[in-house]
């Protein structure tokens, strides 16, 4: 799997090489993995630490942090358990990143890809009327990116993403930006998995991606949102067909429902 690098789509808790961020990734993610069910109590600072020791302060934090996520919740004389998933927010960027890693399943795909739906065609249409001059160059610098480096490479990813977040910018409505995590972060899952792709395979979306490019520069609106809502089918079905095949695989794990 393509590793896509840390200055993409930083890590929301912070480093991800520290001791804190290592432990609330390791219990999110026994959680959302259904390792740890609904009700259950959560590894405990001995238990999580795979024989090294975890200090009690380190632990407390990430317990703290899985709390304000709605994955923990603590109960009177009764400990810290692992809260149902209709209590998590799924919204938050560390969630879909927990519960993309632990193996989403197809409904939790086709939701996030429904909601893409809803978001990007109209932030396209909004960025084609109300885009700055330096901003349509900003899609423009990502776009030429993309078709000059190797298809789900770094550098392309990085592009990808970077067109994204310049799009949802220029719609210049901040209610829509502030779901810009949720976006980027199932974009940047999506883009890891299609290693392998040749230029042939991506030919197809780089086409939308400079249409779409086109488009916002000659600010025609319609052509935008349409555009736009043929990339995010063509990117579920692309994204469904590997997901599939990755389901065979040995080790492959479902996240909890």
């Amino acid at each position: 799997m393509v590793i896509v690098p840390a200055d993409v789509m930083p890590h929301y808790g912070g480093n991800p090489d520290s001791l804190f961020a290592q432990v609330a990734d390791r219990i999110a993610l026994s959680i959302v993995s259904g390792a740890v069910a609904p009700g259950d109590l959560v590894p405990n600072e001995a238990a999580i630490g795979d024989g090294h020791p975890v200090s009690r302060s380190v632990y407390r934090e990430a317990l703290k942090f899985l709390s304000a996520k709605g994955l923990i919740e603590a109960r009177p004389k009764s400990g810290t358990r692992a809260a149902p998933a209709s209590t998590w927010n799924l919204l938050d960027p560390d969630v879909l990143r927990w519960s993309l890693s632990a193996g989403a399943n197809e409904k939790y795909i086709h939701d996030l890809y429904e909601l893409r739906s809803f978001i990007e065609p109209n932030a396209a249409r909004l960025a084609a009327l109300r885009r700055t001059s330096e901003q349509a160059r900003a899609l423009r610098i990502a776009v030429d990116g993309m078709a000059a480096s190797i298809p789900y490479s770094q550098e392309n990813i990085r592009c990808d993403l970077a067109f994204h977040e310049a799009l949802l910018d220029a719609c210049g409505n901040h209610a829509l930006m502030c779901l810009k995590s949720v976006v980027m972060t199932t974009l940047m899952w999506a883009l890891s998995i299609q290693v392998g792709k040749s230029h042939i395979d991506y030919a197809s979306a780089l086409s939308d991606h400079q249409r779409l490019c086109e488009a916002i520069e000659q600010q025609d609106g319609e052509r935008a949102k349409t555009v736009m809502t043929l990339l995010v089918h063509d990117a579920l079905h692309d994204t469904l067909s590997i997901f599939r095949k990755r389901k065979t695989h040995p080790g492959f794990r479902n996240a909890a429902e």
